[in-house]
C-alpha cells in the first residue's frame, strides 16, 4: 500500500505537482484575520437559513454585514 507522503514525494521528484505561483483557488479575502465570536443560537440559525437560501457560506453573510456596519458608522 502506498502512503500519501510517498505519492507526494514521487510527484515532486518528477517535477510535477506541488506548489506553483498563481495555481489554486483565488482567495476570497486578500488579507484575512480570523475572529472567534460567540453568537446567540437563534441568530446563528437565522444566518444558516439565509445562507442556505442564498447558496452562500455563512461567512459571506457575516463579512457583508460587517462591511455594511463599518461603511455606515465609520472606521473609528
Amino acid at each position: 500500500m502506498m502512503h500519501r507522503s510517498d505519492v507526494t514525494a514521487r510527484k515532486k521528484a518528477s517535477g510535477l505537482g506541488g506548489w506553483r505561483p498563481g495555481a489554486g483557488r483565488k482567495r476570497i479575502v486578500q488579507d484575512p484575520v480570523r475572529l472567534s465570536i460567540d453568537h446567540e443560537r437563534p441568530d446563528v440559525e437565522a444566518l444558516e437559513a439565509m445562507a442556505e437560501e442564498q447558496e452562500v457560506p455563512v461567512a459571506h453573510l457575516v463579512r457583508k454585514a460587517v462591511r455594511a456596519f463599518v461603511k455606515r458608522y465609520g472606521k473609528g
